[in-house]
């Protein structure tokens, strides 16, 4: 049986994309499905966030609601983080990092160990150093590791993000998490908010997608 493809359109920074991890995690040990990832610069570039009052309680009560819906943990050195004088979120150096990462097939394991930096250890992953320190953690070759970030930097990046958008703009999608399949040359969105607090029935759904598409 060949394997179908989901494609998944993320940011690391993204809360709602956390709550969905475990979703994803399930979507990629499938036997029958291939998973792709496409980053897309949500705060990456001139959309990087400077963090300020109002912003801060907006994604602390988002928050809230992705713990209740999902299970998913904001620990408190996360919190603590958020309210720091002077925050900068960007999207751009852990997407790299991402990027790198997937030259060694580890672009998931990257993608979890950035979250749980952020979202639970309250990490600064916008820092390369921080990101270095995880490809350690997640026993990356280091070495290559840092020759590949620098590669995936620049005119690379760029043109990852905007392929990314350019993929949620075309399945009629604005926002992440989005999960596309293709389908006949058409791009199908897969409903994830329907599945955040059920885990069963995804793994259910995904078997149902994998056995029509054969």
């Amino acid at each position: 049986m060949s394997k179908i493809t989901l494609h998944y359109i993320y940011d690391p920074l993204c809360g709602w994309c956390y709550g969905a991890s475990p979703l994803i995690e399930i979507a990629n040990t499938h036997p029958n499905i291939a998973l792709e990832l496409h980053g897309g610069g949500m705060l990456a570039g001139a959309s990087r966030l400077h963090m300020d009052n109002q912003f801060r309680e907006h994604i602390k009560q988002s928050d809230k609601r992705i713990a209740a819906m999902t299970g998913q943990v904001f620990g408190k050195q996360y919190l603590n983080m958020l309210d720091e004088p002077d925050l900068v979120l960007d999207s751009a150096p852990p997407l790299q990092a991402i990027l790198a990462a997937a030259q060694q097939h580890k672009a998931l394991t990257m993608l979890k160990a950035v979250q749980h930096a952020h979202y639970v250890s309250g990490r600064h992953i916008s820092e390369p150093n921080t990101l270095l320190e995880i490809a350690h953690e997640i026993d990356l070759d280091i070495e290559q590791y840092q020759r590949d970030y620098l590669q995936q930097g620049g005119d690379n990046l760029e043109q990852h993000i905007h392929y990314s958008r350019q993929l949620l703009a075309q399945s009629g999608s604005s926002g992440f998490p989005t999960l596309l399949i293709q389908q006949q040359g058409k791009w199908l969105r897969v409903p994830l908010q329907n599945y955040l607090s059920d885990v069963e029935q995804w793994q259910q759904f995904l078997d149902s997608i994998v056995a029509t598409s054969h």
